[in-house]
């Protein structure tokens, strides 16, 4: 799970800082991916801006391949309310099952990667979140949303902090793998 949040624990695409360097730390993490899972709200944060991106070559040089990165991905949808789209390699799925997501973590390649709060927190519930990456953003939000705010985990997860990078904009990013479920 890959997510940007704000100093005071805000997830929310306008409270960070979006350069170059941050784009291109995205765009590797994708490259390490086979498959994104998002949930709707996140989606349609994404489509239809990045397709139109690099189809329209408008953006920076580091945006721009963010966008070719992501095009290329599998990219599953999870919504109960309808949803159209043209972009590629993606598939709309009502409900967000276990039994799915367990057998495309035993498929062959790259890592699933989840961007989204909601899903975040559904798949944390559902203890199969592996890592968990926060960038960090040096950003006094004050809104937006937080983990858990539609209901309790009913279990707690141990991390364990295996590698952190720190940006020039004073963003950071600190890398977690779970270590325990009910600790």
């Amino acid at each position: 799970m890959a997510i940007n949040i704000s100093a005071d624990g805000y997830c929310d695409h306008r409270a960070g800082i979006a350069d170059a360097e941050l784009h291109n730390f995205f765009s590797d993490l994708l490259r390490e991916a086979d498959t994104m899972l998002f949930g709707r709200k996140t989606f349609d944060l994404m489509y239809p801006y990045w397709p139109s991106v690099l189809q329209n070559n408008s953006g920076t040089e580091s945006e721009i391949a963010f966008a070719r990165v992501l095009d290329e991905k599998e990219k599953i949808v999870f919504s109960r309310k309808g949803i159209n789209t043209t972009w590629k390699h993606t598939r709309i799925l009502n409900d967000l099952n276990r039994d799915l997501i367990l057998k495309l973590k035993e498929q062959e390649g790259g890592n699933i990667l989840i961007s989204g709060i909601d899903i975040s927190d559904q798949l944390t519930r559902m203890q199969l979140v592996d890592e968990y990456y926060f960038v960090v953003h040096p950003v006094i939000y004050g809104k937006g949303k937080r983990f858990f705010e539609s209901f309790e985990l009913d279990t707690r997860v141990r991390l364990d902090l295996f590698k952190s990078q720190q940006f020039s904009s004073g963003a950071i990013a600190l890398f977690y793998r779970v270590v325990s479920w009910n600790f």
